[in-house]
């Protein structure tokens, strides 16, 4: 236990180290929402803003409690202490692996060589020290999974409970349930086993996802009346659900040459495949490869069937991949395989070749790894910068802000004062539901305001609907090293304007009933 503990200690100094060595995290999604979402939770903006930051901000802002503490009421002042917070998670993940590793390996040195392979994937590298969350949730999946293939008797409830809780921290970790479910089942002795802790995973999985979403379900069932919103918004009959389909299907496969082997098109280099960022590994193409190796192997009696906790392993990569592959293929989402994917190769390698062999082959994909992965670059600022610079305007108490463009979360932090309110018509369809629910909003408001990081002309057309328009010289630069065109503008109400959008709309909802009739 005492040489646990050491070793937890080293890795989370090395993560920690890591993550000061990549400067402050300032990627989109910190800009958007990571920020604002556990903002709006601490502060009670839930019910009086409306998707300032995205819909994401209506996730379980539970993950990112702790990043935002350390940001704004423990080190305010510190970012390099913030930045060494950051990178404690990367080390409790890199400590598992390695446990994972000697666990299923065997061999030192060839269990060294297969995690270090999976931790300088270019999704985990690229994450250590941000708000992405995917390096605390992995951390937690494959904690379970340790515990199943290590101490199978002891470990199931465990096991079960931090599956759970890592569903309810990021729903995203939904995929890896089954998986994990069948490693379960996979190291039961016997049947009687494989049923008693099956129903055991189950329940601590399900109380585990209660205690960490229950709360946050309950609160968004009283101000929206859906656990879950925006999502299943239609299920709920959510009266303040937009219209809007949170699905990106960007990164799916084009091809049926890309849903068979898709990881040996992601080693090119380009953006857009599984990652907004270009970026370049390998790693999943080798396993990719192993796992064929392995299948023709099994199936052709060439290659001895593995033990239990080997096959645990297994099991778990072959049946996560294709549920990845259909629901997200998103390379974040599998960042517990990429992890992975060097002691996966290692172990297929263990049935073909003798102990020496494998360890200088287990070298030999490190270093191959090494020099052919190009990591994603999702945005760093010094720690001599502030996400947002200068004096900020003050906003009058019980403002309205209408908001224009994304990402803009992180602005709204710093703006917000009692009893502001913040809109996004970002998401605003031409639906008659939304647009009145900024109409009434305006109506209680007074002043009101714009914030755009776009050419505050091309808001126009968007405040024509609600008959307002920005006055010339009525707007003033937020300052941000990420961004340049950061701009809030007093608008001005027309009753003409008003008058003759009420008109529009009023036409528009008559002529979508005749149809519809």
């Amino acid at each position: 236990m005492q040489r646990w503990i050491l070793e937890l200690a080293a890795f989370l100094g090395v993560g920690a180290l890591l993550s000061l060595s990549c400067r402050t995290d300032a990627n989109w999604d910190l800009q958007n929402y990571h920020l604002y979402a556990p903002f709006a939770a601490l502060n009670g903006r839930l019910g009086a803003d409306y998707f300032a930051g995205g819909f994401q901000a209506y996730l379980n802002p539970l993950e990112d409690m702790p990043y935002y503490m350390a940001k704004f009421v423990l080190f305010p002042h510190a970012p390099r202490i913030v930045a060494l917070c950051a990178g404690l998670p990367f080390g409790f993940l890199a400590f598992v692996v390695f446990q994972l590793a000697r666990t299923l390996v065997g061999e030192p040195w060839a269990a060294t060589f297969a995690a270090m392979t999976g931790l300088t994937g270019a999704t985990t590298l690229s994450e250590v020290g941000t708000t992405y969350d995917d390096i605390l949730t992995a951390g937690l999946v494959l904690l379970a999974l340790l515990g199943v293939v290590r101490f199978w008797r002891h470990a199931v409830a465990i096991a079960g409970g931090l599956c759970g809780l890592a569903v309810a921290l990021k729903l995203t970790a939904a995929i890896y349930v089954l998986p994990l479910a069948g490693a379960v089942a996979i190291m039961a002795p016997a049947r009687r086993d494989l049923f008693r802790n099956a129903g055991i995973f189950t329940a601590t999985s399900a109380l585990a996802f209660t205690v960490g979403y229950g709360w946050w379900g309950v609160l968004l069932w009283r101000h929206f009346h859906d656990p879950v919103f925006p999502l299943l918004g239609g299920l709920f009959h959510a009266p303040l659900a937009p219209r809007l389909d949170p699905h990106d299907v960007r990164f799916l496969p084009r091809s049926v040459g890309q849903w068979i082997a898709y990881p040996l098109y992601w080693i090119e280099g380009r953006s857009f495949v599984v990652s907004e960022e270009p970026l370049r590994d390998p790693r999943f193409a080798l396993a990719w490869l192993a796992a064929l190796a392995a299948g023709v192997g099994l199936l052709r009696r060439r290659m001895e069937r593995p033990e239990a906790p080997t096959l645990a392993l297994w099991w778990f990569i072959v049946v996560a991949y294709p549920i990845w592959l259909m629901v997200f293929s998103i390379l974040r989402y599998a960042l517990p395989l990429e992890v992975c994917t060097g002691i996966f190769v290692v172990t297929v390698l263990q049935r073909r070749f003798a102990r020496a062999t494998v360890t200088r082959l287990a070298l030999a994909l490190l270093v191959f790894c090494l020099v052919t992965t190009k990591p994603i670059g999702w945005g760093r600022i010094g720690y001599g910068e502030s996400l947002v610079e200068g004096k900020v305007p003050v906003l009058p108490s019980g403002a309205l802000v209408l908001m224009r463009g994304a990402p803009l979360g992180y602005v709204v932090v710093r703006l917000a004062t009692s009893g502001s309110r913040f809109v996004n018509m970002q998401d605003l369809a031409l639906d008659p539901a939304e647009q009145r629910i900024v109409r009434r909003r305006l109506a209680r408001s007074r002043p009101a305001f714009l914030l755009t990081n776009r050419p505050v002309t091309h808001a126009a057309p968007a405040l024509a609907r609600f008959g307002t328009s920005v006055g010339s010289g009525a707007c003033r630069i937020v300052h941000s090293p990420v961004q340049r065109s950061i701009e809030l503008c007093r608008i001005r109400r027309d009753p003409k304007q008003v008058e003759s959008s009420h008109r529009k709309q009023f036409a528009r909802e008559a002529e979508g009933s005749r149809w519809s009739g």
